[in-house]
């Protein structure tokens, strides 16, 4: 989800999920993330069949490590072949997470030595989002961290430092930001 997400749970209930690194979901789906971007969609709609039945057993069990063990035994079984495009989808998410200098998509082009072209095209296939909107979530979190924390003093630098040319769209997005919960 890009935007604000709340699911509305009521009376007897659970919730399992499984968390995928950016990219990792692609080779089990086979089509572009990009398609599920934004949507809600039951196990049964991209496992057919087996991930009903999956649903089903993983609900019927009490116990988390073994709902668990079923999960993952199920994505062993499915498990796709090595894609080298993840190591490169890899090599960019680590490189905006770990370096906060990285606010525009040319920074990674430009230490990687990518394509831009090449480098959206992965991102909507694999991803699901744009290699710039990924930068800006991260970016957001580490100022929203910052002012959480109240060691922010001077907002026209941290508007420049989070890659923004001015504190007042700065202030827009942090607003949505902390919002919605992106």
């Amino acid at each position: 989800m890009q935007g604000k997400f709340s699911a509305f749970l009521e009376g007897k209930g659970q919730v399992f999920g499984v968390k995928f690194k950016p990219g990792a979901f692609y080779p089990y789906l086979k089509s572009p993330i990009s398609s599920l971007t934004d949507g809600v969609f039951s196990l049964m709609e991209i496992f057919g069949a087996d991930g009903k039945s999956l649903e089903e057993k993983i609900l019927s069990l009490d116990d988390e490590l073994k709902k668990i063990e079923l999960a993952e035994n199920f994505l062993r079984e499915r498990r796709p072949e090595r894609d080298e495009n993840l190591v490169v989808i890899g090599e960019v998410v680590d490189l905006i997470i770990g370096d906060p200098e990285i606010t525009k998509v040319d920074d990674i082009l430009l230490q990687l030595k990518l394509n831009k072209r090449t480098l959206q095209r992965l991102f909507r296939q694999y991803v699901g989002i744009s290699p710039k909107w990924m930068i800006k979530r991260y970016r957001l979190h580490e100022a929203a961290e910052q002012l959480a924390a109240g060691s922010v003093t001077d907002w026209p630098k941290l508007a420049l430092d989070c890659g923004y040319f001015d504190q007042a769209h700065f202030n827009q997005s942090l607003q949505i930001t902390w919002t919605d919960g992106r």
